[in-house]
């Protein structure tokens, strides 16, 4: 009589052949272990509708770990509900088809966000900013909601919600939600968890999302009244000495507000600055070193005076070795905006440093290395030349124009141009 599985001992005792084979349970009828000769073990049930024969795979069996697979109790619980089935007329696989759509069917956005942040969200350098939106503004209002009961009069209830204290719509945050939620629905349909996509054709500036990309940078007549009026701003010289630091090295802001003193050797003009994590923002997929010009090490000196040698970071908040907001930042810039230049944000001040920079016709491939920018087409796969000394004189060369148009009666650039 053929081998049975009896208990777990069994299937502990059973080995690979030359052959794959099965071995069928004592207690389920139909329930098998299939034994292949790589020693995989997988359970099947097998069964007939009339005169033709079935078999479903379900699951596999580690004998090393049962706990990481299909135990032999639950296989035999499994197969068990299959046997009822068939002893009530009902095809097992087309039972088992009709629990799966039931399932996708009752599965919500929230469900779908959840794979989404798993499978995409959760191995994007800035993930942790669209999940904090996310269960900030979208799942409170459409996460409970079953998928494929989800319509547009569902989404713009989100949209609809971000508006501000004047009942204005809030472009940024409505586009913000748009990708988002397109993003988890995009997602849900590639997986099947959704049949078809429920605003295919909805765009953010149909809902008042989106803006307008920024080109704003200041130019060399604005940088030198803002430079002149600094000395003024009624606030820290920290703050003073930050606004200085922003223009000079061209970095992200939220790069610069999170700088650790262990990331700088002001000896050597080095800045290492670290891959993008949750702890820093650097928008980088890898580490960068980054040459810090006369100007940037001065101002960087007389700020290690300013924060207690204990802390970590460069430039704290006042009191508190906290990271600064960048709303500071810009609060900042709105309450001293002097006469003669138009508002600008702290982002400006990086394409200030491209386009000026530019204009002073520095070695362009240079500066888009220095600001950490991923060089064009066929030259990011072939040019792998670290292009340190080049950024390294940029720097200098810019730093040295800060300094001149700091100096009172300097000639803006474009005027001496001009002449």
């Amino acid at each position: 009589m053929k081998d049975r599985i009896n208990s777990n001992a069994t299937l502990q005792a059973l080995r690979p052949r030359e052959r794959e084979y099965l071995v069928p349970d004592k207690k389920i009828e139909g329930l098998n272990i299939r034994v292949r000769k790589t020693g995989t073990m997988t359970w099947t049930f097998r069964f007939q509708i009339g005169k033709k024969h079935e078999k479903i795979s379900m699951g596999r069996y580690v004998q090393i770990k049962p706990e990481t697979g299909m135990t032999l109790e639950q296989a035999r619980k499994e197969a068990g509900r299959y046997r009822s089935w068939l002893e009530n007329n009902k095809n097992p696989k087309q039972e088992l088809e009709k629990e799966k759509r039931e399932k996708e069917e009752a599965k919500t956005f929230n469900d779908a966000f959840k794979s989404f942040d798993e499978k995409r969200l959760s191995k994007q350098l800035r993930g942790e900013q669209s999940r904090s939106i996310y269960h900030r503004d979208i799942k409170p209002v459409i996460g409970g909601i079953k998928l494929v009961d989800l319509n547009i009069a569902d989404l713009n209830k989100v949209f609809d919600a971000k508006v501000d204290k004047e009942g204005r719509r809030m472009a940024g945050a409505i586009g913000v939600c748009h990708r988002i939620i397109n993003q988890v629905i995009n997602h849900a349909l590639a997986l099947n968890m959704l049949q078809v996509h429920p605003a295919p054709l909805l765009k953010a500036k149909d809902v008042g999302g989106g803006s307008k990309v920024s080109k704003r940078n200041l130019s060399f007549s604005e940088l030198k009244i803002l430079l002149s009026s600094l000395n003024d701003w009624r606030t820290d010289p920290i703050y003073i000495r930050l606004m200085r630091f922003l223009l000079g090295c061209g970095q992200r802001i939220s790069a610069v507000l999170e700088m650790r003193w262990s990331e700088l050797d002001l000896e050597e003009g080095v800045w290492l600055l670290p891959a993008s994590s949750e702890e820093r923002h650097t928008k980088s997929p890898e580490s960068r070193k980054i040459p810090l010009s006369d100007y940037l090490v001065e101002l960087l000196k007389e700020q290690r005076k300013s924060v207690p040698t204990k802390w970590k970071l460069v430039w704290p908040q006042i009191g508190s070795d906290k990271p600064q907001e960048a709303s500071v930042v810009r609060t900042l810039i709105k309450r001293n905006l002097p006469a003669g230049v138009e508002h600008y944000s702290p982002h400006d001040l990086r394409r200030t440093f491209i386009s000026r920079c530019n204009e002073m016709r520095l070695d362009i491939v240079a500066i888009e290395k220095a600001v950490g920018h991923q060089l064009p087409g066929m030259l990011k796969v072939y040019n792998h030349h670290d292009y340190f000394i080049e950024q390294r004189e940029v720097l200098q060369e810019w730093g040295q124009k800060l300094n001149a148009l700091a100096i009172e009666n300097v000639v803006p650039f474009e005027s001496a141009k001009s002449s």
